[in-house]
């Protein structure tokens, strides 16, 4: 069965009659994926047609201004027919596109928490809340970047422009479809498996997938010439960033921490130095973010050509005031908050010690379900609300409770002071913020790259490289930031705790660092265009800062783990995209298009 439309009937039947009397030729009608126009000369001129090209050339020259004006009004009328037919591809595209981002929010998204909520800075609940501010900001101001690449660097589009100058839309409509397809149904395959796999690895491969079935090798962008670093485009830039950025991020992340540590975590005044790191690394933070949010940041805000001189003078003027301000302002607030919230818990402490107040529990009544078969819309409701309060429910500590092996290496890292650790909290609420934009700018291109494709062909009508997404199409990133927001809040905590508290000790201070060093990497990248692997970059910076535990401070089987899911999911995407695409451009018919007799 081939599920691509059929376009055999290119204009209706008034159009057609109309404009045969302008050209006095035969109406013919052809399929979207054929070279010529949708009108052929007469049937006695078609003889020898290919043989006799000059002479169709010259006899085109006597053409009279109304014939020229009758030609240009049938390519327009065609090509306004034929995207027509593909809004089904557009609006299917559309779910699964959120719900590809849904699979990113239950996999990928803990990327930006998981160190959070490891190091019990926030609640799965909280990091949902800001995820939902966050994930959405990065995706509007910082994403159309790397939306571009995906849907520009990786499948040669003149290849799905046809052999002189015919255009196949259609065709790269339905393979953007498969991809976003393939991501989907293995994203959450993969978080049910508790494997946090890479979503760029994913879409990457279901776009070469596509591509290598639809038009072979040779259009794929295996590599091309660039004048950024790493000086390549195409699928070797992004293999390059895959390899680069978690060394990058791990070698950023134990710089941070070597010196956070040095000249804070390990000093006797530990807790008073907060008073002047608190500002210090605030300013940090703000300005790495502003800078690449003003250079060539969201086009909507006409952010998209900013001077680097400009930008970096807003972002230390923004950064360095809001550093000041929190010296004087913010911090003695912080460590009031703290003095009082260290004795609550100290007290809590003792009294949970001596026995006169045990642990509270909250044990949750289950719900009455109703019966019936017009009870079953309010059985799915309550089926939904119960999993949401459990998926935000869960705790690091449970894990502890049931694995021995992630417990003697959570005993085996170094200790710092309760006090500091607590006050390091508040600013790695502040970097797990700066670490979700950055994740937004990025991943939500793996979800909208492909339909970002699918929309510019439809509205464009043609396949065109210098086609742009437009201003009034900025929806397409709200609706992969809402996908991966609910993906969060329904399915991530799996992944949440594999990475925040299974593959190292996380505590506030040493999450600041790994976030602050994955951040660094991704924002950098997203503004460069880069799909780069978000898993990569967290797992890297992690990995950084437990070195300096020693080898007995990384959890190697969640490692080893995580690397195989990378390769595999490559793979897996790839194969399948191909085998979906297949089956609905090649399926035996009765009669097959030019794409596949080569008649184009």
């Amino acid at each position: 069965m081939n599920f691509l439309p059929s376009l055999d009937s290119g204009l209706d039947w008034n159009q057609s009659r109309l404009l045969s009397r302008f050209t006095n030729r035969e109406f013919v009608p052809q399929g979207i994926f054929s070279e010529s126009c949708l009108f052929k000369f007469p049937r006695g001129n078609m003889r020898g047609r290919r043989q006799n090209t000059s002479r169709a050339v010259s006899s085109r020259t006597t053409m009279s201004s109304s014939d020229t004006l009758a030609q240009a009004s049938r390519h327009l009328l065609a090509g306004a027919t034929e995207t027509k037919r593909f809004e089904w591809i557009v609006v299917c595209g559309s779910f699964l596109a959120f719900f590809a981002a849904f699979g990113i929010g239950a996999n990928d998204v803990a990327n930006a928490f998981a160190t959070s909520v490891g190091s019990g800075a926030l609640t799965i609940k909280n990091a949902v809340v800001l995820a939902a501010i966050f994930e959405f900001c990065g995706a509007m101001f910082m994403g159309g970047h790397v939306v571009k690449t995906i849907r520009k660097g990786i499948a040669n589009q003149k290849c799905f422009a046809g052999t002189g100058g015919a255009n196949d839309p259609g065709l790269l409509m339905y393979g953007c479809l498969c991809v976003i397809f393939a991501v989907a149904i293995w994203l959450v395959i993969a978080s049910a498996f508790e494997m946090a796999v890479s979503t760029t690895h994913s879409c990457v491969g279901g776009m070469i997938g596509m591509t290598l079935v639809a038009r072979g090798s040779e259009c794929v962008i295996w590599t091309k010439k660039a004048d950024e670093f790493p000086y390549v485009k195409g699928v070797v830039a992004v293999i390059i960033s895959w390899l680069l950025s978690p060394v990058i991020s791990g070698a950023f992340a134990f710089v941070f921490f070597v010196t956070l540590r040095t000249l804070v975590m390990r000093s006797e005044h530990s807790y008073s130095r907060t008073a002047v790191a608190f500002p210090v690394l605030l300013a940090c933070t703000l300005i790495i973010n502003i800078f690449f949010i003003v250079y060539k940041g969201a086009k909507f805000l006409e952010l998209d050509d900013t001077p680097v001189g400009t930008a970096c003078a807003i972002a230390f003027g923004i950064g360095g005031g809001c550093g000041i301000i929190a010296y004087f302002f913010v911090t003695p607030y912080i460590l009031k908050t703290t003095d009082e919230l260290f004795e609550k818990q100290q007290l809590e402490k003792a009294e949970r010690g001596s026995g006169k107040k045990a642990e509270e529990k909250v044990v949750r009544q289950p719900r009455e379900y109703p019966v019936g078969v017009f009870g079953a819309p309010r059985r799915m409701w309550y089926a939904l609300q119960d999993h949401l309060e459990s998926s935000l429910a869960h705790k690091a500590e449970d894990i502890l409770d049931e694995d021995m092996a992630v417990l003697a290496i959570h005993e085996n890292a170094e200790k710092f002071d309760e006090k500091t650790e607590l006050c390091m909290r508040y600013l790695q609420i502040l970097t797990a913020c700066c670490d979700s934009f950055a994740h937004g700018a990025n991943d939500v291109a793996n979800s909208i790259g492909p339909f970002a494709s699918m929309v510019v062909v439809f509205k464009s009508g043609k396949v065109s490289k210098e086609a742009e997404m437009g201003d009034d199409s900025y929806w397409i990133l709200g609706l992969g930031a809402a996908g991966i927001v609910c993906g969060l809040a329904l399915y991530g905590y799996k992944i949440l705790h594999a990475l925040g508290t299974k593959i190292a000790k996380l505590t506030p201070s040493r999450g600041i660092c790994i976030e602050l060093g994955a951040a660094c990497v991704i924002i950098m990248g997203s503004r460069l265009g880069w799909p780069l692997s978000t898993t990569h970059c967290q797992v890297g910076a992690t990995v950084g800062v437990a070195l300096l535990e020693g080898r007995k401070g990384i959890n190697w089987f969640i490692i080893g783990k995580t690397v195989f899911g990378w390769i595999i999911t490559l793979v897996i995407v790839g194969f399948s995209t191909a085998a979906f695409f297949a089956q609905g451009a090649y399926a035996p018919m009765k009669s097959y298009p030019c794409y596949i007799t080569g008649s184009c």
